[in-house]
């Protein structure tokens, strides 16, 4: 809680876009602009600039040499029309998908993550100790879907829910402070199947459909991934109606033009397609430090907090 008596959610993200795409409608809820109550700090680890440019007419050598400070004006862009007025970097560089080279370049957040991790967590603590958020949400053990970034950057906020209360850990990272509630970000098998049979309904393939040409150890590799990057239902403890934001989170995704293809899975469903699968952000509570056990299900970050 801020100096003003506001609760405040911190979403801890890997590359610039993830926070959006995940949770960009919780992030509109809480932020300040639309709630005197709450407000809303994001920290991305890296600026992206190893991520491919889906307009082919910007995919140039020299475009992806500037692509770092492309997608920090990216972030910037989808955070105002989020209404987020705090964002920051944590300047590792992008690590690149699972097994590319970059992964071993020992500036990057993965290699910096597993091979010192209080370290590389002290950036986080630094920052938490300085805003004091009430909860922090990030990934699960997965990632999400196996990135080496989203793994470190999942690793290394809960290495900072573990320790920045504690005044005996780097004590020169500021004042001790301890977080509320931690959530990690999820898909439950549920949702992913309702919006695949959307799409496929449509013509319209994403990283949910089974690819065309596969060996059978191939299918077999793309089915496990496939069901990593979900959870079962009953797992989910907290869902946020992000109805009223929708248009927020629309215009948050477009704003990351170099990473989300116009035509692509999440610009080619409606707002009132997004209202009939449900409009939902969803989540599970992995540790509190409430007071008592707090009711599930839960319809706000907050809850037992307010």
């Amino acid at each position: 809680m801020d100096s003003s008596g506001r609760l405040i959610l911190m979403a801890v993200h890997a590359h610039p876009d993830d926070e959006t795409i995940s949770m960009g409608g919780t992030l509109a809820t809480y932020a300040a602009a639309h709630s005197p109550t709450t407000d809303t700090y994001v920290v991305t680890g890296t600026r992206g600039e190893l991520g491919e440019i889906v307009i082919p007419e910007w995919d140039t050598p020299e475009a992806h040499e500037r692509l770092g400070e492309t997608r920090m004006g990216e972030i910037a862009a989808a955070m105002a029309a989020l209404g987020v007025t705090h964002f920051e970097n944590l300047g590792f560089r992008d690590s690149g998908m699972v097994g590319d080279a970059g992964n071993e370049d020992p500036r990057c957040y993965h290699h910096h993550s597993t091979t010192n991790l209080d370290d590389t967590t002290e950036h986080l603590v630094r920052i938490i100790r300085r805003v004091q958020p009430d909860v922090i949400a990030t990934y699960d053990d997965f990632g999400g879907y196996g990135h080496p970034d989203h793994i470190a950057a999942a690793r290394v906020a809960r290495r900072a829910w573990e320790v920045a209360g504690d005044p005996t850990w780097r004590p020169d990272a500021g004042p001790a402070w301890t977080p509320k509630k931690l959530y990690e970000v999820r898909t439950p098998d549920s949702q992913r199947d309702k919006v695949l049979a959307l799409l496929e309904s449509r013509g319209i393939e994403s990283w949910w459909s089974e690819p065309k040409e596969a060996t059978p150890e191939e299918l077999e590799q793309w089915h496990q991934w496939r069901a990593a990057m979900a959870c079962p239902d009953e797992l989910i403890t907290t869902r946020i109606d992000i109805t009223k934001h929708l248009g927020a989170k629309r215009r948050a995704i477009q704003a990351h033009a170099t990473q989300i293809k116009s035509d692509g899975p999440l610009l080619s469903l409606s707002e009132q397609d997004y209202i009939d699968l449900g409009a939902v952000e969803q989540y599970r509570l992995v540790a509190h430090r409430l007071p008592s056990e707090p009711a599930l299900p839960e319809r706000d970050l907050f809850e037992g907090l307010r």
